[in-house]
């Protein structure tokens, strides 16, 4: 049986770890700032730069109307088409992107570390 009794502090929890909306945000903020660009487009923007890891649309759809109720980006039907929607990021957009500059390196290197525990606890426990 393990000593679970050691006198190790917890310094920080699982929730500070890197959430998926973070870097959704960070990817659509940082391409709107080359201009106003349709929702898959931003889709795409995405699933290039993690190499073909993407997002379920309707998350990314959930995740675009959030921004846009934050103020963080304007959204705008297409005229010539209903089903387009087009994002363009906002003076407030900006701000949290700076926000998430500042914020994410260090959520990320946390994350890579646990993740890196995790993966040798999975290595030990494997049949």
């Amino acid at each position: 049986m393990k000593d679970y009794d050691t006198d190790i502090e917890k310094e920080s929890s699982l929730g500070h770890v890197v959430k998926v909306q973070h870097v959704i945000d960070f990817l659509v903020l940082a391409e709107l700032q080359n201009g106003r660009r349709y929702g898959k487009q931003l889709d795409r923007v995405i699933t290039t730069a993690l190499q073909g890891v993407g997002v379920n649309d309707s998350y990314l759809a959930q995740r675009l109307k959030k921004l846009a109720e934050k103020g963080h980006a304007a959204s705008q039907w297409d005229d010539d088409n209903r089903y387009n929607r087009f994002y363009e990021i906002t003076d407030s957009g900006l701000e949290y992107f700076r926000q998430l500059q500042r914020d994410l390196p260090e959520r990320v290197a946390l994350a890579l570390k646990v993740y890196k525990l995790f993966e040798n606890t999975i290595k030990k426990h494997q049949v």
